[in-house]
Formats: C-alpha cells, structure tokens, sequence
C-alpha cells in the first residue's frame, strides 16, 4: 500500500532548498505567536489597564510614545549587529527579555500600593521603557533576516500568507483576550492577559532556534558608524520613502490610541465588542482578502496597490465623527472595521516590499534601523503625545463651544478624527505619489480601468 505524507506547502517552493522552506515556515508559524501578544499589547487591554491606572488623556499619550521614543536604540543595535554579524544572538536573547517585561509590567497594580497612584503609574513606565529598549533587539535583525530569507519573487504571496496566519490567531486571541477582561475583575484581569502576552510573545521567539539565519553581507572593510549612517543618508529614493512612511504614520497615529479609549469611556461598549469590531472583525476580512493583495502586488507593483487601497481608507476617520450612541457606533465601527479589514494589508505588504527592497545587502540593517528610527519617534511617538496634548489643551476648549456639524454635537474625540483624516487624506493623494518613486508599476487610472473593464465585461456574460 502507497502511504501518502502530507506536506504543507504555504508559498512557491519551487527552486529552494529543504533547510530554507523549514525557515520560511518556521517564520510564518511564528507570527501566530507573536501576534496574538502584540494585540494585547496595542489593544483594549493596555487602555484599559493605563486609564484604570489613572493616565489622564496626555499623559496616556506619553506613555504610548514611551516605545517608539526609544527607536535611536535601534541604530545603536543596528551598528552593532553590522559589526559583529551576530544576528541570531542578538535576536533571540533581546527577543526572550523583551517579550518576557510584559509579565511584571501586568503586575504593578499587585505589588505598588493602592495609596500610591502615582508610583503606579511610574512603574508601569519603567516596564514600558524596558521593553522598548529592548525592541529593536528583535525588530532590525528581524528585518535584515527576512531580507536575506524570503525570495524577491515571491515576497508579495509570502508576507500575504504570513499576515494571513498573523490575522486568523489574532482573531483566536481577541476573543480569549476580550473573555478574560470581561469575566474577571479589575487588575486581576490585566494580569492575566498580560501573562498571556509575555507568554504568547516568548514562543514567537522560540521558534527561531530553528530557523537557519543566512550569513550576513558585509562590505570589503570594516565601515565606521559615521559612513554607514551617511550612505543611508544619501540614498535619496530611501530617504525619500522615509519622509512619507513618518508623515503617514503621524497623520495616523495622532488619533491612533484614542479611537479605543473613544469607545470604552465615551460610548460605553464592552471589551468584548471593542475587540470583535476592532480587532476580529478586520482579522476575518484580512484572512479572506490578503492573498489577493499580495499577488495584486506581485502584479501591478508596491505603489500603485499603497495608492488604490489607503486612496479609500483614508476617509475612514471620517466615519468615526458619526460614532456616538451605542447603536450608531456598532454600525459605524462595524463600517469602519470592514473597511480596514479588506484595505489596510494591501497597503501594508506593499510599505514592507518597499522597505526591504530598497536597502541594499551590504549594511542593510542600518537602512532598517534608520526608518524605524525616524517614523517611531516622530510618526508615533510625537504623533501619540501629541495628540494627548491637543486633547487636553486645544480640544476641549473646542468641545466647550458647543460646535454642531451636521446635527451632532463635537466632542474632543471627534475634532481629532477630523484632523487626522484630513491628514491621511493629504499623505495618500498628495505625498505618496511625489515622495514614492518605483519602476514596473501599473497606472493608478490603467488598474482601476482594468478593474472596470473585467465588471463590465462579467455582467455582460451573465446576461
């Protein structure tokens, strides 16, 4: 009798060998992991557990700009990684600390007195702190691996199955995370879930012991700081890009953090639907959806799909000015959610293609290193502490002004959504196709008449 051995092929094997597919599977099984710990970490659990620890609106924001005012570390790890080569170290001792911060992080509460709020809030700061310090011990050696790792012809359908498996867990994780916060009380809630993530987030990075990191380029002499930061500097395509990922990030997480605290202290919805119609809701989408982006990519180019995907969803904050009693919000959320879902990996594969594909080999990770550096502090960090600002200081003058568009009274949370889809309408029509420049790329107006063209033309053979 012929036995059949099943085997699981999740992208083009063709041409590669054993040792690398193992890698490139080990990868993707790895995200499921880690996503589960980053929705934790960026979701309804960390609001909660900041506002319940007493964070006003700006000092939420600071505390959300907390990692990615810590970024320059990434160049100081990028520099060091450079000169030693000793990627996996670096990977997996940093990774295993920083993932593991979360688990004290969840316990402040249990060993920082009642009495002592402030203290409370400080501690939760250093935990903060620590791990993003820590970060970018695992973020440039990350992305310089998958540079050297997944094959330029197939990275589009690659990274769309490894998002597609990051979605499918997250929605498994959501709905665990949203359970505990809803069943149990209080901090021990975030305590457990929180445990979770440090948990979760740990086996993401045991799975890299058994991924075989390629040898890293270097070049002919050992480089100073100096140069390699100035070869970055010089590639004007790059720098280029940079300047319009740090806008677009700005643009986005100026509002970013508040949509959640919105939703759980203004409209009064429970963690459970935050996180169906945040966070599941766009999970189910993205599943369905992101292998169609990836070979969109593959086909039509990295700025051409940035431009038809986010062309939409940048009106989406839009949406959110409309968000006020709870029935009006589950409608709208759900509307927003969909949007998001089905838009946003498009958009995101092709930011990622364009990171990786335009950092040459040799000192590679400094090119990482830089973008993170630049988008983190300025299109997150300031980003997020700005907004908190404008919050407290200019919004709420504007919300005691009883100012009324169209039959709805602006609350501060809504003039902040404005403000921000003004500025991603602006970053998407605007600067994108100015600052992004690649070759092969489908016409935004030839694409979209192609689509037109293939609806027409399957309505006519079904009449």
């Amino acid at each position: 009798m012929i036995r059949k051995h099943f085997r699981l092929e999740l992208f083009d094997e063709t041409g590669l060998e054993a040792h690398t597919i193992k890698s490139l599977k080990l990868v993707i099984f790895a995200v499921a992991f880690g996503t589960i710990s980053f929705n934790i970490n960026g979701g309804v659990a960390m609001t909660g557990y900041l506002k319940e620890l007493g964070a006003s609106d700006f000092m939420f924001g600071l505390l959300y700009a907390i990692t990615p005012l810590a970024a320059p570390m990434q160049i100081v790890i990028s520099y060091v990684l450079e000169r030693t080569h000793k990627r996996k170290l670096i990977f997996l001792a940093g990774g295993i600390i920083q993932r593991m911060s979360w688990l004290p992080f969840g316990l402040v509460p249990f060993f920082v007195p009642m009495e002592q709020p402030l203290l409370r809030i400080w501690m939760a700061s250093v935990f903060l702190m620590t791990s993003a310090l820590l970060t970018p011990f695992v973020n440039v050696p990350f992305f310089s691996l998958a540079a050297d790792l997944v094959p330029m012809n197939i990275r589009g359908s690659y990274f769309a199955v490894r998002s597609r498996i990051a979605t499918m867990f997250g929605v498994a994780g959501g709905i665990l995370t949203a359970w505990f916060l809803d069943t149990f009380t209080g901090f021990n809630s975030y305590a457990l879930v929180f445990t979770l993530s440090a948990i979760m987030g740990t086996l993401d990075i045991l799975c890299f012991f058994g991924v075989k990191f390629p040898p890293m380029a270097s070049s002919e002499n050992s480089e100073k700081f100096t140069h390699m930061m100035s070869k970055v500097i010089k590639n004007k395509g790059y720098m280029k890009f940079i300047i319009f990922m740090t806008m677009w990030q700005f643009s986005v997480n100026l509002s970013g953090p508040f949509f959640l605290v919105y939703l759980k202290n203004i409209v009064g919805l429970s963690n459970t639907l935050i996180t169906f119609l945040t966070q599941i809701l766009p999970s189910i989408c993205a599943i369905m959806i992101v292998k169609k982006w990836g070979r969109a990519i593959d086909s039509h180019g990295n700025k051409t799909i940035m431009q038809v995907a986010n062309g939409i969803l940048c009106i989406a904050p839009f949406l959110w000015i409309f968000v006020s009693g709870s029935v009006t919000a589950i409608v709208m959320v759900t509307i927003i959610g969909l949007m998001q879902g089905c838009l946003i990996s498009g958009f995101d594969i092709g930011v990622n293609n364009i990171m990786l594909g335009h950092a040459p080999k040799v000192n590679r990770s400094m090119y990482i290193a830089v973008y993170f550096t630049v988008t983190s502090m300025i299109g997150i960090g300031l980003a997020n502490a700005t907004g908190g600002w404008l919050l407290d200081n200019v919004f709420s003058i504007l919300e005691n002004m009883n100012i009324t568009l169209i039959g709805i009274k602006m609350t501060r949370y809504n003039f902040i959504f404005a403000l921000t889809a003004i500025l991603r309408c602006v970053m998407i029509y605007i600067a994108l196709p100015r600052l992004i420049h690649e070759e092969n790329n489908t016409p935004v107006r030839e694409l979209l008449h192609n689509v037109y063209t293939s609806i027409k033309n399957i309505k006519k053979s079904k009449r």
